[in-house]
């Protein structure tokens, strides 16, 4: 093993686990959106509003209870929720349960101002550095981060969801070593993407060790389907490997297909707590989501070094 004292403070920064990322991976060229946190001021610890706004509370106004999956969190912005570490320049989000038995946490999107979309012949790359919360999974029962897209035509709707598309880029379900992957689109229940479950990819063997981050992705492409929709593909990624694709053809609906490819979406990042994903699909035999046995706060949390939008 080489000690580390000898190597250049540059190779050092690259093989820490908390580098972040500053310029585009080929074969992208444009940066459409960064943050990193590590421009922040020691005196501002929460993400800045030029970039990310906060949802707050149980629901948009007028839109589904819940968040529309019975997710039993209150979203708040306070500094216990969500901060910008120091001197680390990292976002983390942290599920806190309250002695009044209430849980809170928070969820962040991107201002319409960052909203992105793919044009013809070109490729959209989403991506973020991120680590899940380490505690046993039995103290993470619903717990449930998220990294994940929506089409910008929700902004102020709220109803028209899986009509706008949705891309799951990285879920994770009650503490277990397994990644969610999820395409929705089209109409519900039923319809293109078999809804409300969607179009879904598993990765096992997710590993939650403390300070070990991931880089998670999915690129949009639209440079070799000649024009065709059906040629048009989505692909995620886990730490460089291609690990799901879904192409136009497979969804077979033009209409749903292109809502996703096309239409404009944005970023959201959340830790939720409870609800119809994990009661249903991650929690094994059933049962409602979280436990006594669950806990927030370390070892909860969604710690994210950068999250980032690239553009061939």
């Amino acid at each position: 093993m080489i000690p580390t004292n000898s190597l250049p403070l540059s190779l050092l920064l690259l093989l820490s686990p908390l580098a972040h990322s500053q310029s585009p991976p080929a074969p992208f060229t444009r940066t459409l959106f960064l943050d990193n946190f590590t421009t922040y001021p020691p005196t501002l610890q929460q993400p800045t509003t030029s970039k990310w706004s906060f949802s707050l509370g149980t629901s948009y106004p007028g839109g589904p209870p819940r968040w529309g999956t019975n997710e039993i969190q209150s979203y708040t912005s306070s500094p216990s929720n969500i901060n910008v570490t120091s001197p680390r320049n990292t976002l983390t989000i942290t599920p806190l349960k309250l002695p009044s038995g209430q849980w809170t946490s928070s969820r962040l999107e991107c201002l319409p101002v960052h909203d992105f979309s793919c044009a013809p012949g070109a490729k959209i790359r989403v991506e973020a550095s991120l680590r899940f919360g380490s505690s046993p999974a039995a103290q993470q029962k619903g717990i449930w981060p998220s990294f994940w897209l929506l089409g910008a035509d929700f902004r102020g709707n709220y109803r028209n969801w899986p009509a706008v598309g949705e891309v799951d880029i990285a879920e994770s379900i009650s503490g277990q070593p397994t990644l969610w992957q999820v395409l929705h689109c089209g109409t519900a229940p039923g319809g293109a993407c078999n809804e409300y479950e969607g179009v879904w990819n598993t990765v096992s063997g997710f590993t939650r060790r403390q300070n070990e981050f991931h880089t998670v992705a999915v690129e949009i492409d639209r440079t070799n389907s000649g024009g065709d929709w059906r040629g048009e593909r989505l692909s995620w990624w886990v730490d460089g490997r291609k690990t799901f694709e879904v192409d136009g053809g497979r969804v077979r609906d033009e209409r749903a297909w292109t809502a996703v490819t096309r239409g404009s979406k944005f970023v959201i990042l959340n830790v939720a707590v409870g609800g119809d994903f994990p009661d249903n699909v991650a929690n094994e035999g059933g049962g409602k989501t979280p436990t006594t046995e669950t806990k927030g706060g370390e070892g909860a949390e969604m710690e994210v070094r950068y999250v980032a939008v690239y553009s061939t």
